[in-house]
């Protein structure tokens, strides 16, 4: 009987611990992701802002940058970035993009349907939203390094058709 009771009493902790953390987690506002978000940014010498959407929009060499703001999956971190494209089929755009994406840790390059723009995304999971600190710099790293990868190839491709070489 005590042997019932002892786990009887641990399944209850597990379950308000669960719930409570689960409530915890849950009382993030978005306004409260948006200030943790901005007060990095500005520590790390960045002027972000809040744009339209509610999404926190910085500068790094000139190029937007976005983290997105996700209040209903706080253990998602995404930082996005995107530019224009012209001159190139969406096949040589997809080729490019493939490649980057093969060559990247963790960054996704992807197309619009209409080939226009590409973007790049870090997507992460992390425990909790303060746990964005950490990884920052590296993430934004890594964007750099998937559209360095995505250019460098689109530089390719322009260059063999100058030259009227094509790889099959």
């Amino acid at each position: 009987m005590a042997k019932k009771c002892k786990i009887l009493a641990a399944i209850i902790i597990f379950g308000v611990i669960f719930t409570f953390n689960l409530t915890a987690q849950n009382g993030w506002t978005r306004e409260d992701l948006q200030g943790i978000y901005m007060e990095h940014l500005r520590q790390e010498g960045y002027l972000p802002s809040i744009d339209e959407d509610g999404d926190i929009q910085f500068k790094v060499s000139g190029d937007n940058y976005f983290i997105i703001i996700n209040e209903s999956d706080l253990q998602f971190f995404q930082i996005y970035m995107g530019f224009s494209l012209t001159a190139f089929s969406i096949d040589d755009l997809l080729n490019a993009a493939n490649s980057a994406n093969r060559r990247s840790k963790v960054a996704k390059t992807t197309i619009s349907s209409d080939g226009k723009i590409a973007s790049i995304t870090v997507e992460l999971l992390l425990n909790s939203p303060n746990d964005f600190v950490p990884v920052f710099a590296r993430s934004l790293s890594l964007i750099r390094n998937a559209e360095g990868i995505f250019r460098s190839q689109l530089r390719d491709i322009a260059l063999n058709r100058e030259v009227g070489f094509f790889e099959y």
